[in-house]
């Protein structure tokens, strides 16, 4: 056997999946790794274009041969963010279960003539056993996780007096940094935004002059000039940067309007950074807060005062009363899905204040009642609460020696009642 032979024996035994695919993705060679997975209706097919072969990864798997084409550069898809590129099966060695095979795949350029890459090669690799231990070690983790948690929400349960305050003044020092970080993050993500739109504005314009140019190339006819656009076009890669360039400055935009939510997530905390105790116009605090929640409130709901007279000043930490207020009122305007009221109610006796926020919302299960002052539980969807808000505005009215209720019918609305003593410094002390 010659040397030849060998290698290409190897070559095709190798416990790797090697495929080599000219610009068109036609396939040039290929391995049995390849051949020995196709399903059968394939393997009997004369076609040997891997776009056609894998359609469920065409796009994928052109965009990447793509990207090494045009900057002669390898490129690399993991298994942890796309595992399952081919639609093979790997075989478990010791059970012999078939299970979905987890793929690391390396595209890079093969035979490059000028500077110009000719050929791309794949190289596939099965990691399903190693995914499988990540996974395994990870649902272990979750496990661990899980059962932490649930010692610490039994622990809180058993301290809940203490748990109370700690939570209170955990609550004051994520404020303060949070406020200085949301500062810090705001401005560049002002500008980098702005420049961004102005970006995808100006990429607009200038594709919409590109095109223009390209339309009177062709309508003066000359064969010179429109043979130099052509082999100028292909040279650049021109289709290809025209289709990826708006999706790039699109997901950048994308990613900074999420990096802003998190800003502004990390800003309504700031609000709790004052534990002074001092005399206060519970009054003008609720109005505050509606001018913070203004924007989020405007759109779903009228907003109905019913102020008692003469109210007196109350002895209290404002700020901290103010982030209940706005836990509140909030909720009141995410509970409604379309248009409908949200009512205030104020008075106060010799003894104590009243406050009643009413919404015309969808209302809280009877199930979901007795959970929702729990740290943690939310019935938003994901990544649209963190389930702390009524859990904090709870510990701040038991700090004032108040408490707060909760009524509510499906369907027709929900009603929180602040009930705070007028307490003096002395009681305070």
């Amino acid at each position: 056997m010659s040397q030849s032979q060998l290698l290409q024996k190897l070559a095709s035994r190798l416990p790797l999946g090697v495929c080599v695919v000219d610009e068109h993705y036609q396939i040039i060679y290929w391995n049995e790794f390849f051949t020995d997975r196709l399903p059968t209706a394939k393997s009997d097919t004369q076609e040997n274009n891997l776009l056609t072969l894998f359609p469920e990864a065409a796009k994928f798997l052109q965009k990447k041969i793509n990207s090494v084409f045009v900057l002669n550069n390898a490129s690399f898809s993991y298994w942890e963010h796309r595992p399952h590129v081919f639609d093979f099966s790997s075989s478990r060695p010791i059970t012999g279960e078939e299970t979905a095979m987890y793929q690391n795949i390396e595209f890079f350029p093969l035979d490059i003539e000028d500077h110009q890459v000719k050929t791309v090669c794949l190289i596939v690799q099965d990691v399903t056993e190693l995914a499988s231990y990540y996974q395994a070690q990870k649902c272990l983790s979750e496990q661990l996780e899980q059962e932490h948690t649930a010692l610490s929400l039994l622990n809180k349960k058993l301290e809940a007096a203490q748990n109370q305050l700690l939570q209170s003044e955990k609550m004051v020092a994520i404020g303060q940094l949070a406020a200085g970080v949301a500062h810090e993050i705001n401005n560049p993500i002002g500008f980098v935004n702005s420049n961004l739109q102005s970006l995808q504005d100006y990429n607009n314009k200038l594709l919409k002059l590109l095109n223009f140019y390209q339309k009177l190339t062709h309508k003066i006819g000359s064969v010179p000039y429109f043979t130099l656009e052509q082999d100028m076009l292909k040279r650049y890669q021109f289709e290809f940067i025209c289709s990826d360039l708006p999706d790039l400055i699109r997901e950048s935009i994308e990613g900074l309007d999420r990096v802003a939510v998190i800003v502004k997530s990390l800003k309504s905390f700031s609000h709790v950074d004052s534990s002074e105790w001092q005399y206060a116009n519970v009054i003008e605090g609720i109005e505050n807060t509606l001018k913070i929640a203004a924007n989020q409130i405007k759109y779903k709901a009228v907003v109905l005062r019913n102020f008692q007279d003469n109210l007196p000043e109350l002895y209290c930490q404002p700020m901290q009363l103010n982030q209940v207020f706005l836990n509140l009122l909030v909720n009141a305007a995410q509970a409604i899905e379309e248009r409908g009221e949200i009512s205030i109610d104020v008075s106060a006796s010799d003894a104590e204040f009243i406050i009643v926020i009413r919404d015309t919302g969808s209302g809280i299960a009877a199930s979901d009642l007795r959970k929702i002052f729990e740290p943690f539980y939310t019935t938003k969807l994901v990544g649209t609460g963190t389930g702390l808000g009524l859990s904090l505005s709870y510990s701040i009215v038991q700090k004032h020696k108040g408490e707060i209720k909760v009524s509510s019918v499906l369907g027709e609305g929900t009603a929180f009642t602040v009930i705070l003593p007028i307490l003096s410094p002395e009681d305070v002390a």
